[in-house]
């Protein structure tokens, strides 16, 4: 095992028969194949007031962590590890702890930076704390580790809940440099406290960074007091419509209930497939929006990409801050 070191705190078809078979068959190498959905089931937690869809395989753990502190994980079943499963990880771990009283002060190591700072996306269905929440970069810039606070916790959870993802990172490798004297020293020397600089080298494994991810996008929490909605209740996205090819400037326009909005607005952003963030924006109530009934809106985006792909992301204006009050919807689009 190889273990991080962390601080206390349908087939491609080929045809040469003319000129326009080929056009024909670029224009296809450039849609991607759809993904392939493995089946997954419901957790929800009662007590804790979320839900999340789990990949079947994918192992589910409730229990304690030394000095009680609480946990539920979905961990990657190649683990060899028995679980709990808290801040510390080996690499080639792939696991989510969600913790809704915390753990301490224990934090990954290594370099990061606050998701606002940071400049990638999480597809998140609700409302994180972006100065108290931290992407764990290696090396290349790539985020091995998350961390989400909270600035109004959800129903039950404590202040200091929090939520872990660990990718699978695989060739890894750790180095530590030495605050005095800027050399290389050995692991077992390394102290952060002091200054010195770990560094973490390796390659995220993608299959597993999408799987997680996955279950990130699912996981929403459960307001105890009002029956969920489904999306299709509370918005509805005339233009553009889904896979549809897009250019700048992007016009949008729909309806929404009236409580989507917040003093007649509420965000939309353009996101590529990447993950970076195109375009923010609000779109806009072109009727009362004071009212549960259907209300127009409309917005207009201006971006630049070379991306072929991404996501339109509609959030509901959340002005209490609590995340069972947060609803998302996401449209494909393609790029012009």
């Amino acid at each position: 095992m190889r273990p991080i070191f962390f601080i206390l705190i349908p087939l491609i078809f080929f045809s040469c028969r003319d000129s326009a078979e080929k056009e024909r068959q670029e224009k296809i190498s450039e849609t991607p194949a759809p993904k392939v959905t493995s089946p997954t089931k419901t957790y929800t937690s009662q007590k804790w007031h979320f839900s999340a869809e789990i990949p079947q395989g994918f192992k589910i753990y409730e229990g304690e962590l030394p000095g009680e502190s609480l946990v539920i994980n979905f961990f990657d079943p190649e683990i060899e590890e028995e679980p709990p499963f808290a801040i510390h990880n080996d690499a080639e771990d792939a696991y989510i702890a969600v913790l809704p009283n915390g753990f301490g002060v224990d934090a990954p190591g290594g370099p990061r930076k606050t998701l606002k700072e940071w400049e990638g996306n999480l597809p998140l269905s609700f409302q994180v704390d972006p100065e108290a929440s931290y992407v764990y970069l290696l090396e290349n810039g790539k985020p091995w580790a998350v961390s989400m606070g909270f600035s109004t916790p959800p129903p039950g959870w404590n202040e200091y809940g929090s939520i872990y993802i660990f990718y699978k990172i695989n060739n890894f490798k750790a180095e530590c440099f030495s605050s005095n004297t800027g050399e290389k020293i050995d692991m077992n020397e390394c102290n952060p406290m002091d200054g010195d600089a770990m560094k973490f080298y390796g390659d995220v494994s993608e299959e597993k960074r999408e799987t997680l991810n996955a279950i990130l996008e699912s996981l929403y929490f459960i307001d105890p007091n009002r029956e969920r909605e489904k999306i299709e209740e509370l918005i509805n996205v005339e233009q553009p419509p889904k896979n549809a090819t897009v250019s700048s400037p992007l016009k949008i326009s729909g309806e929404a209930k009236g409580y989507w909005f917040f003093e007649a607005s509420a965000p939309v952003r353009l996101v590529s497939q990447s993950g970076t963030i195109l375009s923010e924006r609000y779109i806009s109530a072109t009727g009362d929006w004071m009212t549960e009934y259907w209300v127009p809106f409309e917005a207009k985006l201006e971006f630049e990409t070379r991306e072929k792909r991404g996501y339109l992301i509609f959030n509901r204006a959340n002005a209490s801050g609590k995340p069972e009050h947060d609803r998302v919807l996401r449209i494909p689009v393609k790029f012009n």
